[in-house]
């Protein structure tokens, strides 16, 4: 995949085969040569009653390339999403075209020109990611070989290569978090999953370790190990770390069932197959190592994933079963599709023995966050205000928005159990917030804690903006604005 080039200007001659143009909802296009032909499109597209955002313009000459118009909301004029996502989809139009080059006309709207440079960077190599390494070759997709970004405004050519430089290492990261989710389940497996950690770590500069089945019982990963007896396949809990400066860590902990089958609480078979994205927090984390170490940021920085598969066996945990895991607190096992809580109670658990910044755990944790705020947000819950205004913000930053749920003791009482100290489930009222206080409950109330339900974003049912249909590898650039923030 080529560089991105920047050039002042705008292109004078068919620098590119197709040039994307953001239109802003009640304005005329202004520019150079195309303002002609994209105002006729667009009396064409009024006339005709069309409701589609976007569209061609095809000029047909060998001179100018054809335009490719993107509908920005009025509203979105000071977002960077609105930069991020106008590349997108621009860079997926000509990747279905069979275009061999794209350029993006960044708009000047943003008052910070950097941040500007790095969203238009961010959304053409992440629209145009597509895992199709498992097809015949014959049906691959060749992305566009040249991509330019077409900047009317000035800026040092250090200053503006550092902010390019940035866009493409997070945007890299968080496609490396998209091939690991997209891998179907008989390829990532929690084996592959600890490999593929130590091959990245390796390769980007920080430090991986795994832990197997017999450390995991010497150190009493109970609520892991229970999940995992299920399973032929052995769990691990990974230790990932980013040196940084030195000091007290951030800890992000992601979930990493490589696929849940529900254990003995089945799921249905209908979708079942797209439960191989249950590790997409595990992921996001490994995502979150990698941009930390390529782009030095000074936090330093552990991430834990406990990994396994839940599925039904005769050995399988079952309902109404009462489990211990690392914290020592009995646990009775309502229904063993609540998995993730289990295993993610060990790892917060151990993350405290590490004298935490912060802990931010992220996991595909509910159906019942998909329901309260679908496939737009990521559920969020935080034992400190000022942790969840910080992660608030860097959601706002980086287009992975979130929405803060609140954690009321009187939720609490859903998870109290008439055998166990707590169980793991607290009926379907509130589900999604009775989770994350399960969670909260394996957490000292000294340590800032937040927890990032991303069971509605981890996976796109249909490319809009910057994300192709698939896995999104959300949670990756949300995690280097805030661990960046704190640097």
């Amino acid at each position: 995949m080529s560089e991105v080039q920047v050039r002042t200007g705008c292109p004078a001659s068919r620098d590119v085969d197709v040039l994307g143009v953001p239109w802003f909802e009640g304005e005329a296009p202004r520019g150079e040569w195309w303002e002609g032909p994209a105002t006729t499109w667009l009396e064409r597209r009024s006339e005709s009653g069309s409701t589609e955002p976007s569209g061609w313009v095809a000029l047909g000459s060998e001179e100018r390339p054809d335009l490719y118009i993107v509908r920005i909301s009025s509203g979105q004029r000071t977002e960077a999403s609105a930069v991020r996502a106008a590349a997108g989809e621009t860079i997926r139009a000509a990747r279905e075209r069979g275009a061999r080059s794209v350029g993006i006309l960044v708009p000047e709207f943003l008052e910070d020109a950097g941040v500007a440079w790095q969203a238009a960077v961010e959304g053409l190599l992440l629209g145009d990611w597509e895992y199709d390494e498992l097809r015949d070759a014959k049906r691959r997709t060749q992305p566009p070989g040249t991509r330019i970004l077409y900047s009317t405004r000035g800026g040092s050519g250090g200053e503006r290569d550092a902010f390019l430089a940035r866009g493409a290492a997070l945007a890299r990261a968080q496609n490396t978090a998209r091939e690991l989710i997209a891998l179907p389940g008989n390829v990532v497996t929690p084996r592959h999953l600890a490999e593929s950690a130590a091959t990245l770590g390796e390769r980007h500069g920080f430090t991986v370790q795994a832990w197997g089945e017999e450390k995991l019982r010497a150190e009493g990963f109970g609520g892991l190990l229970a999940v995992a007896k299920g399973s032929a396949e052995e769990p691990f809990f990974l230790i990932l770390e980013h040196g940084g400066a030195g000091g007290d860590p951030c800890v992000v902990v992601g979930k990493g069932v490589t696929f849940d089958a529900g254990g003995i609480s089945i799921k249905p078979a209908s979708g079942m197959e797209d439960m191989k994205y249950d590790m997409s927090g595990a992921a996001a984390t490994i995502g979150a190592l990698v941009a930390a170490a390529d782009l030095g940021i000074e936090q330093r920085v552990v991430g834990l994933i406990p990994t396994t598969e839940n599925l039904p066996s005769g050995t399988a945990v079952k309902p109404g079963d009462v489990i211990r895991g690392l914290s020592g607190t009995s646990i009775e096992v309502i229904n063993t599709d609540a998995e993730g809580r289990l295993i993610l109670s060990d790892a917060l658990t151990y993350a405290q023995r590490l004298s935490p910044v912060a802990i931010v755990d992220l996991a595909t944790l509910t159906g019942a966050c998909v329901v309260a705020l679908g496939h737009h947000a990521i559920g969020l819950m935080s034992s400190s205000d000022a942790l969840a205004e910080a992660l608030i913000a860097a959601g706002e930053l980086s287009g992975e928005r979130t929405w803060r749920l609140p954690l009321w003791p009187v939720y609490r009482k859903q998870l109290d159990s008439e055998i166990a100290d707590i169980k793991n489930t607290g009926g379907r009222p509130a589900s999604a917030i009775t989770a994350g206080w399960f969670l909260r409950q394996f957490v000292d109330d000294a340590v800032e804690w937040a927890h990032l339900d991303i069971a509605g974003t981890a996976w796109a049912e249909e490319a809009r903006g910057w994300q192709p249909k698939g896995a999104t590898g959300v949670g990756v650039r949300l995690l280097h604005e805030w661990l960046r923030a704190r640097s």
